[in-house]
């Protein structure tokens, strides 16, 4: 009996290590199999395997099974729905579309479109346009505004009234509610040039390296 529970005991270690090094659940089964075929061959006669357990090990490997099935199915829809999306989103190509975005370029004095995004409603908002220096150029009061996606109107001007130069500039949103801070996001406008894709999901290409996800598309023109 000295013997035959060594050979358990080493049918065990190899079985542990066959389940281990396993990579899929086919490769598992094969490896449960002659792991059980191996433990019934050199089990003790005295006190042989049991219904319970044999049962138990069985349904851990179905489980396993049927995991490695429903992922590889989940996988295949996701891709099939990115796929679908992309192909819905291509639609917005040629389209100008409203995206988070902090920069504002002025061009022959006239400065590119942009906006803001209120969560809730502010009783005091203000865009602050700022240059290449960080230096506040412009203060836009909007007084108070409702929930929602804004449009923000800048003569590229400064406070003084002139003309500011041409060139990049950037801005952010300053608003309040009862006293208190409000996260207004920025929003610039972009023409879609493309759509691609990557991990994150389906991508729209404005050009000059600019992209963002179609689902942060706030408006479309």
């Amino acid at each position: 009996m000295t013997t035959t529970s060594g050979v358990n005991s080493n049918s065990n270690a190899a079985g542990a290590s066959l389940l281990s090094s396993a990579s899929s659940s086919s490769d598992i089964q094969n490896n449960f199999l002659k792991m059980l075929v191996t433990q019934m061959k050199n089990q003790d006669p005295l006190k042989p395997m049991d219904n319970a357990q044999l049962t138990s090990q069985l349904a851990q490997i179905s489980t396993v099974s049927s995991m490695e099935i429903m992922n590889a199915t989940m996988t295949q829809l996701l891709a099939q729905v990115s796929a679908s999306r992309a192909m819905d989103s291509a639609a917005l190509i040629g389209r100008t579309v409203m995206v988070p975005g902090n920069g504002v370029e002025v061009v022959e004095g006239k400065a590119s479109q942009f906006g803001i995004d209120l969560p809730s409603t502010a009783d005091a908002v203000t865009v602050e346009v700022l240059d290449e220096k960080g230096n506040v150029v412009r203060s836009i009061d909007m007084k108070g505004r409702t929930a929602g996606v804004h449009d923000v109107a800048w003569d590229g001007k400064n406070d003084a009234g002139g003309a500011v130069p041409d060139g990049e500039y950037t801005f952010r949103v300053v608003a309040t509610a009862d006293g208190k801070a409000i996260n207004g996001a920025s929003l610039i406008y972009g023409k879609v040039q493309a759509i691609s894709g990557d991990a994150n999901g389906v991508l729209v290409d404005l050009g000059e390296g600019r992209t963002a996800l179609v689902d942060d598309v706030r408006r479309i023109l």
